[in-house]
């Protein structure tokens, strides 16, 4: 039980992914690190707890080979890719080789890595925690190619509270980003869309909108706000939170619309001079 505890499930993820990046520093296989392994068997029999206390068969669930051989290195290959594009972007300016750059590492992403999502809950993870990473480290491509499939994640792992609270906090920090619209499509269509029908998804994203709505265009905004309005389904505290973020937006809106002042042009008072100020006259 204690490996299915949040955060035990936080410090396996986090530590595969650290080894994984030291992987590719010393051009090494995962299959090679018995770490790994060892970190992935305990994250498998963590995400496994609760199924074998229901169960009652105390086994140790057998990790999917193919999650090593094939998944792992499908995921280094979008770490390299990030890599590269950093690298690329320090180097001077050359349209031909920027345009190479985009090409073989910002494309669509191996076949292995949405297979597996959709089949392994521990490759479901690996691939949400490299979602944290790549949005701690603001990679604004890395975290738009990893969205296109995160919420197909088995048993809708990308959608429990515990990772959501995590990703909003650093959406909230890289607020500028929902100034364009392929980062809002990819969030908002692509993920978020797949999860409202739970009512934590909704709370989650409402508690979002309420850092970044000043950074959405406007008809984006209601969109949102539209597809957000809870109904009898949803919880009092989604009821409550929708209620005052509609409040903050309207609240908002009023402050930003310039107040005219009440003159009237056409007054024949507009023609009379006005007396010069006393020490003027001296």
């Amino acid at each position: 039980m204690t490996l299915c505890d949040p955060y035990a499930i936080n410090f396996l993820a986090s530590s595969a992914i650290k080894i994984l990046q030291h992987l590719i520093h010393n051009e090494g296989m995962p299959r090679d690190n018995t770490i790994l392994i060892l970190l992935l068997r305990m994250l498998a029999l963590g995400l496994s707890a609760w199924v074998m206390i229901d169960s009652q068969d105390f086994k140790e669930p057998k990790l999917d080979s193919q999650v090593v051989t094939k998944f792992l290195p499908a995921l280094m290959s979008l770490m390299v890719d990030d890599q590269v594009r950093v690298l690329s972007a320090k180097l001077p300016h050359d349209e031909r080789e920027a345009a190479i750059t985009v090409i073989e590492h910002s494309g669509p992403l191996p076949d292995a890595v949405e297979g597996y999502l959709q089949d392994s809950s521990v490759a479901s993870i690996l691939a949400m925690y490299y979602t944290l990473h790549v949005a701690k480290s603001k990679d604004r491509v890395g975290l738009l190619r990893i969205l296109t499939v995160l919420a197909i994640c088995k048993d809708d792992r990308a959608f429990e509270d515990p990772f959501l609270h995590s990703f909003v906090v650093l959406l909230i920090h890289n607020a500028d980003e929902f100034q364009a619209e392929d980062f809002c499509t990819a969030l908002f269509d692509e993920f978020f869309s797949a999860g409202l029908s739970r009512d934590n998804v909704t709370r989650h994203l409402l508690k979002l909108l309420w850092y970044v709505h000043h950074k959405l265009p406007v008809s984006r905004l209601q969109t949102l706000m539209k597809a957000l309005q809870p109904t009898h389904q949803h919880s009092e505290k989604v009821h409550s939170l929708y209620k005052l973020l509609q409040e903050k937006i309207a609240s908002q809106e009023e402050t930003q619309i310039p107040t005219e002042m009440d003159i009237d042009i056409n007054s024949p008072l507009m023609s009379v001079p006005t007396p010069a100020p006393y020490h003027h006259t001296l």
